[in-house]
């Protein structure tokens, strides 16, 4: 069986964080803001944008993880796996 989105997210995000990542943060959206504060701490910067806000049936979020003038983002229709796909973008760029 092939591993899904959520499950190669957080092996590339427990790899890149030596093993610390809120548990399911790639599901939870409560944890994956926890991610974003071990994000701030690395110094950087965060916002979370819904693309659109006024529909009642589609989703899509973009999140932003900002350094040193350097944007790093991801858009996907769940907020979690937005935050972690652009933190492990921010993290491997660094």
């Amino acid at each position: 069986m092939s591993e899904t989105i959520f499950e190669r997210l957080e092996k590339q995000l427990k790899l890149l964080l030596d093993g610390t990542i809120p548990t399911h943060a790639t599901y939870d959206l409560n944890a994956a803001l926890d991610l974003t504060k071990i994000m701030e701490v690395k110094g950087f910067a965060f916002q979370l944008k819904d693309l659109c806000p006024k529909s009642l049936t589609e989703s899509l979020w973009c999140a932003n993880f900002v350094k040193d003038g350097e944007v790093f983002s991801a858009e996907y229709p769940q907020a979690p796996v937005a935050i972690c796909a652009a933190a492990i973008g921010a993290l491997t760029n660094q």
